[in-house]
């Protein structure tokens, strides 16, 4: 009987492992035999190092990019001894995924990223590179955007898709008083220090490179 039981565990282990559902994988390991599975704080992949609570790029099945936070390394044993490395990743979300009105969704820059509480078990030859999630003052100090640069200044909530906080909370700026998205070309007044976007003061690109000294609307 005991042997039945056995072989069936091991079918089940193989079924799951094929099927990629490792959140089962890992709670039936974790249940019958838990000398199986080990938790790690770093991995390396693709000649790459990458190490628990780092944010990372990763692939998904239909290829495309998605961002998160490395939370678990394990690496299972399965019924032929080969080793099979699993991570779980804590979800961002992007511009994409939001749910906001025209207006807000002016604000919100396509190098931004939302934490949430969304965490997902995945093969760990996923990872694509590690990345940099930086504060919105740091981002907006860079000289040049990079590629594996981001920045976040909320969460997101999964059951409305709005930012938490939400985007009418944020710092505001500018003669539309809404918040700054680096995306969009802003000048600083050298009166007041606010920023404005360069459309609402009626400001071309190639004009605003030319002025050294800018002075707002409400400052002339």
């Amino acid at each position: 009987m005991k042997e039945d039981d056995s072989a069936i565990q091991q079918n089940k282990i193989d079924e799951l492992i094929k099927e990629q559902k490792y959140s089962a994988l890992i709670q039936l390991i974790s249940r019958k035999d838990p000398q199986r599975l080990k938790q790690y704080s770093c991995i390396k992949i693709k000649n790459q190092i990458f190490r628990l609570k780092q944010d990372v790029a990763v692939c998904a099945n239909n290829n495309d990019i998605y961002y998160g936070k490395l939370i678990k390394i394990y690496c299972i044993k399965d019924v032929n001894d080969q080793h099979v490395p699993v991570i779980q990743v804590q979800w961002y979300y992007t511009k994409q995924d939001l749910n906001l009105d025209k207006k807000s969704m002016r604000s919100i820059s396509i190098k931004e990223l939302f934490f949430s509480t969304h965490v997902e078990f995945l093969a760990a030859n996923k990872l694509q590179c590690p990345i940099e999630v930086m504060t919105f003052d740091q981002y907006t100090q860079l000289e040049y955007g990079e590629e594996t640069k981001f920045f976040s200044r909320a969460a997101i909530d999964l059951k409305t898709m709005e930012p938490m906080p939400r985007v009418s909370e944020w710092q505001k700026s500018c003669v539309c008083r809404m918040p700054q998205n680096p995306d969009i070309q802003v000048i600083q007044c050298e009166t007041c220090d606010e920023w404005f976007h360069l459309d609402c003061v009626n400001l071309k690109s190639e004009e605003a490179e030319q002025i050294e000294n800018y002075k707002c609307p409400g400052c002339q």
